[in-house]
């Protein structure tokens, strides 16, 4: 992010000029009415799809609100466990430290999320109840921050419950599995939510 890439990206934009000049006022209130939903969506994607530099930015707070969230939940299982506030916060535990660095952070289960969400949105786009839709959209990238907290949580219990070589060879593999899971669970249970109760009563009917 540069001032000089800034004057490149909106000089680029400049080749919009002439629309925007000769469509007449009524004319982009017509397609802002008719293409509102869709505006909304694109702009969803551009704010959104790329959420790893969003958590790099605020990495420094949110892992350390993490690492703590963590702690509060694996000490119950596992006495005597101990919790270093470094950069990349660390749970130390009897048998196995770990370290929460932004690896961790469920960047992976943002970006599945976003993947498979958005082939649901292509697929069921006209049927969608549209606001529903956003709604579910960011509540499921709430739950996958919250799963990905259980899922670290459980490795800490696990990996000081006997475990630790298994967690140590496992954990990442896993967690594509783990977020899936995840995923279709969220879905399960919004996806008839969204395309609305009219909707997915006749879908139930077709499929009967």
């Amino acid at each position: 992010m540069t001032v000089g890439g800034t004057l490149v990206a909106a000089l680029k934009l400049i080749v919009l000029a002439p629309t925007a000049i000769l469509f007449p006022l009524a004319a982009w209130k017509k397609i802002a009415r008719t293409y509102f939903p869709e505006a909304i969506a694109g702009l969803v994607v551009l704010l959104t799809f790329f959420p790893s530099r969003a958590l790099g930015i605020f990495w420094p707070w949110y892992g350390k609100a993490l690492g703590r969230f963590v702690y509060i939940l694996a000490r119950i299982f596992v006495p005597g466990l101990a919790y270093l506030a470094n950069a990349n916060p660390t749970l130390s535990g009897p048998e196995l430290d770990v370290d929460i660095i932004p690896g961790c952070s469920g960047i992976d289960g943002l970006q599945l999320f976003d993947y498979l969400f958005g082939v649901v949105m292509f697929l069921d786009w006209n049927r969608l109840r549209k606001g529903r839709a956003l709604f579910a959209y960011f509540a499921g990238l709430t739950a996958m921050l919250l799963g990905n907290a259980i899922r670290i949580t459980s490795l800490v219990v696990v990996g000081n419950r006997g475990f630790a070589e298994s967690v140590a060879r496992f954990h990442i593999s896993a967690g594509w599995i783990f977020f899936s899971a995840v995923f279709l669970a969220y879905l399960s249970l919004t996806y008839g939510w969204m395309l609305g109760r009219r909707t997915a009563a006749a879908q139930n009917q077709q499929t009967g």
